[in-house]
Parts: C-alpha cells; sequence; structure tokens
C-alpha cells in the first residue's frame, strides 16, 4: 500500500476518545451514526459509563507532565543483563504493555488492573511459585504527546492483516498458501447459519432469539475464531459498565473500570484459557455467563432480559462492522460463489482476522510470524509518531490496558525497581533503585515474553 493509504488505515484503526460522545452529522456514515448512538447510550444510562471519557488515566495524560506506568515481568534477570527492554505483540501492537500508577498525593497506587495482574494472573499463567517483578516507568511528556486520547482497537485491523499478508505471501510455500486458503474457505462455509442470521439482522436485533443467537454463536466460534474474541470483548463491556458491586463503586470513584470481574469469570468458565490466553476459545452460553454473574454478586439485580438483548445488538453491530462494511453491498451468503478470491473480495476484514490467526498454527509460525508482527509494529510507530502517541492504550475499551511506544523520539524516561506494599484493597508500589536499561523499537523474540507465549488473555 501507498504511505498515505496505510496512514489512513492506520487512523481508522485507532479510537478518538476526546470527541468519542460527539453529536451525530448528516454527512456521518451509517456506522458512525450506530456508533455514536451506543456511545451517548451508554455513558448516560451505565452506572459505570462516565469513565468511557473521564478516567484516572485521561485525566493524568491530559493534565501531568509527569506519568507513571508499572511493567510486570517474570524476566527481570534477562532484561538486567541485555540492558535493554523490547515491545511485545499483542493488543496493544508493537508497545511495551502496562498498566497505569495513579499518584496518589504521598504514594503510588498500581491500577487495580496491574494489581490483579500481578497477584493472580501472572503466577497462574507462568505456572510457577514466585512473585513477578514490577518495572516503574516514569515519563516526562512533552507537549506534543499531552492530551493524546487515541487508542488502538485490535477488532478493527482485519483489513490492515489482510493487507500485510499479502505483502508477505510468498514467504509461504504454494502449498502452505493453498492449505491455508482451503482452512479459510472451509470454516467460513462452516458458519453459513450464523453468517446468514448476522447479514439478515445487521441493522436491528429486534426481531432476534437471544438464545437461537447464542447457540449459532457459540458453534461458529469454534470455526471463526475471531467471533471469540468479539464475544469475550462484549461480555467484559457490559460486565464493566453495569456491575454495582460495592467494591466497583469504590474504584468507579477513583476514576477506574473494576477489571477482575471479567478476569475472574473468563478464568472460571474456560480454565484452558490458563495456558495459552487464546480467546479464540472464549465460548460461554449466555445461560452460563448468567448464572456465573448471580452465583458471584456482580450485580445487585441482574435484569437477565437487558442482558441477553445487550449482548445480541451488540455483537451483531460488532460483527457487521469489524468483519464486514455496512457501507457496502450486502453479502447474499446463500448465492455465495465459494472461492477464496471471492472471500477475500467480499469480506476483506473476516479473511484479514482469521489469516492472522491461522497463521499461528504453521509449523513455521515463530519465524513467519515474526515478520507479520514486525511489519505491522512498524506501520504502527510511523502512525504513533505521525500522531504523537507516546502513550498507547486499548482502544476497545478503556480498562487500564496502556503501552509505551518504543519508537517515540526523544522519550524522556527513567526505569525504576518498584518494591508494592498492600493495604486491604490497594496496591503500592515505592521506587527503589532506578536500572540503567534502554527501550527498543524491536519485538521480543516470542520465547521470552511472557504477553506471548505464556499469553496474557488480553493479547491478540
Amino acid at each position: 500500500m501507498r504511505q498515505d493509504n496505510i496512514l489512513w488505515e492506520w487512523a481508522n484503526a485507532h479510537v478518538f476518545y476526546n470527541i468519542f460522545a460527539r453529536k451525530t452529522r448528516e454527512d456521518d456514515s451509517l456506522e458512525n451514526q450506530l456508533e455514536l448512538d451506543w456511545r451517548r447510550k451508554v455513558i448516560t444510562e451505565s452506572p459505570n459509563g462516565k469513565l468511557l471519557i473521564d478516567n484516572s488515566f485521561f485525566r493524568d495524560l491530559k493534565n501531568k507532565n509527569k506519568i507513571y506506568l508499572a511493567h510486570i515481568t517474570s524476566n527481570l534477570s534477562i532484561i538486567k543483563k541485555t540492558k535493554v527492554i523490547y515491545s511485545s505483540g499483542g493488543c496493544l501492537i508493537g508497545s511495551i504493555y502496562c498498566a497505569p500508577i495513579t499518584n496518589d498525593g504521598n504514594r503510588l497506587r498500581i491500577h487495580n488492573l496491574g494489581k490483579y495482574i500481578l497477584e493472580k494472573e501472572a503466577p497462574i499463567i507462568t505456572k510457577e511459585d514466585f512473585t513477578p517483578d514490577v518495572l516503574v516507568f516514569e515519563f516526562e511528556l512533552d507537549l506534543e504527546a499531552h492530551n493524546n486520547l487515541i487508542g488502538i482497537d485490535y477488532l478493527r485491523l482485519g483489513k490492515i492483516h489482510f493487507e500485510i499478508y499479502k505483502d508477505l505471501e510468498y514467504l509461504l510455500s504454494s502449498n502452505e498458501r493453498f492449505n491455508l486458503y482451503q482452512t479459510i474457505l472451509s470454516k467460513v462455509k462452516k458458519s453459513l447459519d450464523f453468517l446468514i442470521l448476522c447479514s439478515d439482522f445487521r441493522l436491528t436485533a429486534q426481531d432476534i432469539d437471544p438464545d437461537e443467537f447464542s447457540r449459532l454463536l457459540i458453534h461458529s466460534i469454534q470455526n471463526l475464531s475471531i467471533l471469540g474474541y468479539l464475544y469475550f470483548e462484549v461480555v467484559s463491556e457490559y460486565l464493566m459498565l453495569y456491575q454495582d458491586s460495592n467494591i466497583s463503586k469504590k474504584y468507579s470513584d477513583l476514576g477506574e473500570f473494576y477489571n477482575p470481574v471479567y478476569k475472574d469469570l473468563m478464568y472460571s468458565l474456560r480454565p484452558d484459557l490458563k495456558g495459552d490466553g487464546k480467546l479464540s476459545s472464549f465460548s460461554p452460553s449466555f445461560e452460563e455467563l448468567i448464572s456465573y454473574a448471580k452465583a458471584n454478586k456482580i450485580f445487585k439485580h441482574l435484569n437477565t432480559k437487558h442482558f441477553k438483548e445487550y449482548l445480541t445488538e451488540r455483537l451483531l453491530y460488532l460483527i457487521n462492522l469489524r468483519l464486514f462494511n455496512l457501507e457496502e453491498e450486502l453479502i447474499d451468503w446463500r448465492k455465495f460463489e465459494w472461492s477464496f478470491e471471492n472471500l477475500a473480495l467480499k469480506a476483506k476484514k473476516l479473511v484479514g482476522h482469521l489469516i492472522h490467526r491461522e497463521l499461528r498454527n504453521f509449523g513455521r509460525y515463530p519465524s513467519f510470524y515474526f515478520y507479520f508482527d514486525q511489519t505491522k509494529a512498524l506501520q504502527i510507530w510511523n502512525y504513533w509518531n505521525h500522531m504523537d502517541i507516546a502513550i498507547p492504550f486499548n482502544g476497545v475499551f478503556p480498562k487500564g490496558e496502556v503501552g509505551i511506544n518504543p519508537a517515540y523520539p526523544d522519550l524522556n524516561y527513567k526505569i525504576y525497581l518498584g518494591k508494592v506494599t498492600n493495604d486491604s484493597q490497594f496496591s503500592y508500589v515505592d521506587l527503589e533503585d532506578e536500572i540503567d536499561l534502554s527501550i527498543e523499537p524491536r519485538l521480543v523474540d516470542l520465547r521470552h515474553t511472557q504477553m506471548r507465549i505464556n499469553a496474557l488473555p488480553s493479547a491478540v
């Protein structure tokens, strides 16, 4: 692709939170109108919706010159030896995965997501009896990096994945390409009933039976892996927006979405995710979710009708928007001409997502996939620098997943070893010795990162 086209595609893959709740205009596309309508609704009608546009991380990024971030690692000895820290792939693409730290007057408090990863998730994933280390990054932000509330939405990367694959496809043999195309065609065909349902009701879920939708969705996730990611994000979204427990209210008052609700649900209902964190296997039924939510008192009064209808309507919208294009001609799956070329022409976003995930199953995955991710990282670093984004974050939902742009020019930072202390509710970190480390704009080897091999569940 031409450079201007690449920047345009990456712009489309980001969410601009400074204008997150703007009013619709007459010239807005149907996609924008539907998205903006949803945003305004949840901001005003859900208990925690205000955090979508006003949270502690956004306030710091807008107003503070000095930002603190926590990076949790099980590889401190390797990092110290090399004196270099690299970025990794995942939902934050080519950044160094971190959680925010808030300066509460005299103490630095770790975001509840970082607290959960440190105390529960990292020990589960590494399967070792030890406490991970915390590196604290202290950044002095320049004026250009202030107020850049622009987050990356990995669910919008379908077309980018496809274009990168086409640029690199001849790194695969002809047999590998043929097998890849046949695998994707077969899996899409096996999901035909669900695709027809989504196509027929792409603008309204009013007449869809949520239980039937759930049944077809669960069946299709085993073939269309991206659906597991979409499903997980929508379930997490609902839980964080509508939870009303005392602990969630406490964190909401601090400007944070409370993350443990969806983390615990995920590991309880799908224990296999403790091994590799691949959300392609996230497939609990609506009834499983409801039973879990009731048993664990996530809501004081769960409206099961609202819950099912929300999941159905939101998933229907996101599937049509992230995997297809509401503005293009409707795909008639009943009369579809089944060839890979036609599928790529009519459903490029879907094919891109499927290629991205099928490549992981190839025998030469570690060697080929590195170049795939490296190309993607170079493109997004270029876009982030174009937009003066030093601290990117997960734009799917601002729940506390933030990163460091390792290619940002003149990045002014110090790195400390953090000592974590806890009281009855919160985790704090004290800055110990400064560590002589440099941030390098390179992806870490897949074998040396907890975020990718042992795959924290936010990794894509």
